[in-house]
């Protein structure tokens, strides 16, 4: 005969009762069965676990040892069912989780902090991860799901919107300009000007440049950042000034002054994307917390 959890079960419950009558109803067995069960269990292991009397039911020295010894596998045990049990509906596992610095400054902290209060034994594993590269990584399956800036389409994948923000001009606090409650994009023709690297930035990049050949000017960009932590550092000491999504107000920024841009009517995306092909039981869990999200904060 194996054991299986079935007798580990039995005796520890009978272990801790010491009765047999209230452990038979603490499994919901009757009598006899918990005995046959005991008896398989001792014939297996060679010795007697208890010993019985007509008025009492005591542990032998190897039941003592025996019940100390499986206490805390069984519970282990037990432990690993419910974990895969939850596991097989989506609520226990890691998802990784690509975002971007329009993403991140957005409302995404917020969506990430209520995801993460009603499914605690979900581990995000959160990327920082520019536009382009979230391209390659979800038809990779390098990440499940990306916040990404602007719309991609691709036969496997789907998405939604998921933020909007608006443009805005982001100025050191002193600039002549930041006298001034809202701009065009005309008037910043003759500014030095501070953008995020071509290779981390590239679709806003593209975006802002035939903004600006559409009123007759090219950009004229004296320094690079890879980040919006090092763009906004270039700014507040007068390097240029930049253009940005309107998520900065969400930022506590000290030196800078950002102003609307209201020739710029167009919205500023952010998307989150996944590969339809993955079956990943998180992933749905996530991504039906998104949507119920999303309907929550309509009007």
């Amino acid at each position: 005969m194996t054991l299986d959890l079935r007798h580990l079960r039995a005796f520890i419950v009978l272990g801790n009762e010491l009765h047999f009558g209230r452990a038979a109803n603490t499994l919901r067995i009757a009598q006899p069965a918990l005995s046959k069960t005991l008896q398989q269990l001792e014939a297996e292991i060679g010795a007697p676990l208890l010993t019985r009397t007509t008025r009492r039911v005591e542990l032998t020295e190897a039941g003592k040892v025996f019940l100390m010894e499986i206490s805390g596998v069984t519970g282990q045990i037990e432990l690993a069912i419910a974990r895969a049990r939850k596991a097989a509906r989506g609520l226990q596992g890691e998802l990784r989780v690509a975002y971007t610095d329009f993403a991140i400054n957005g409302k995404l902290p917020e969506f990430l902090r209520d995801f993460n209060l009603s499914h605690p034994d979900i581990h995000l594993d959160l990327i920082f991860m520019p536009t382009v590269r979230q391209h390659v990584a979800i038809l990779q399956n390098t990440i499940d799901v990306g916040f990404l800036y602007g719309e991609f389409e691709h036969q496997s994948t789907d998405s939604l919107v998921f933020d909007e923000s608006e443009y805005v001009v982001v100025l050191s606090s002193d600039h002549p300009l930041a006298q001034k409650q809202s701009l065009t994009l005309a008037e910043l023709k003759h500014e030095k000007f501070v953008f995020g690297t071509g290779d981390s930035w590239v679709v806003f990049r593209q975006q802002v440049f035939a903004k600006c050949r559409e009123r007759g000017f090219f950009p004229d960009i004296v320094l690079e950042a890879t980040n919006s932590d090092g763009i906004f550092g270039l700014v507040i000491v007068g390097t240029g000034v930049a253009i940005y999504s309107s998520c900065i107000g969400n930022m506590a920024r000290h030196g800078v002054a950002v102003r609307p841009l209201s020739d710029l009517t167009e919205k500023l995306p952010i998307s989150v994307v996944w590969d339809r092909s993955n079956r990943s039981k998180v992933l749905n869990t996530f991504l039906k917390h998104l949507r119920k999200s999303k309907l929550s904060r309509k009007p």
